[in-house]
C-alpha cells in the first residue's frame, strides 16, 4: 500500500501521540471520538487538537491509512526535519547528530528506523548511507539538490 501524503502538523501529531505509548487503533478510537480534551496528554497539538480532529473528520480514510499503513511529510524544512527526528525517532541535534548548515551528519539509526526515514521524508531530502555495522546505519541527511 502506498504512504499517504500527510501535511507535517498532521504527522508530528500522529507520532507525538504514539511516542505516549497508544496503539493505532487507539488514536483512530480516540479522533472518532472528536473531543479535543482527549489529546491533552499527548501535548499541545499544531496548531492545535481540534484542527486535528476536523482533519480526520474531513479525510477519515486518508487518516486512518496514514495511521494504520505509514505516511510521507509533504515538505520539511530543516528545523521542522529535526522536530521529526526528535518526535518519531528520540534524536537529539548536538547529541545524537550534527548541523553542519548545509547537512545533518553523524546519526546512527537501526536498519528499521533507517527504512522508516526514507519511506517518510519528503522528497526535498536525501538521506546517504555512510557506514554500517550488524546493526546500525550512519547517515547524513542533506537536500536533495545539493551535490553529493
Amino acid at each position: 500500500m502506498t504512504r499517504e501524503l500527510l501535511a507535517l502538523n498532521h504527522s508530528l501529531m500522529i507520532e507525538m501521540i504514539r511516542k505516549c505509548g497508544k496503539s493505532n487503533d487507539e488514536i483512530i478510537n480516540v479522533l472518532m471520538e472528536g473531543n479535543a480534551e482527549s489529546f491533552q496528554p499527548f501535548g499541545e497539538g499544531i496548531p492545535d487538537w481540534e484542527t486535528f480532529i476536523q482533519y480526520y473528520e474531513s479525510n477519515p480514510i486518508k487518516m486512518k491509512n496514514a495511521i494504520y499503513h505509514g505516511f510521507k511529510v509533504t515538505f520539511l524544512t530543516k528545523g521542522a526535519l529535526k522536530m521529526l527526528l526528535k518526535i518519531k525517532f528520540n534524536l537529539h541535534e548536538g547529541e545524537d547528530f550534527i548541523d553542519t548548515g548545509e547537512t545533518l551528519e553523524n546519526m546512527k539509526l537501526s536498519f528499521e528506523s533507517h527504512r522508516e526515514l526514507q519511506e517518510m521524508i519528503s522528497s526535498n531530502w536525501r538521506i546517504i548511507a555512510k557506514q554500517q555495522t550488524s546493526s546500525t546505519i550512519a547517515i547524513k541527511i542533506q537536500l536533495a539538490n545539493q551535490s553529493l
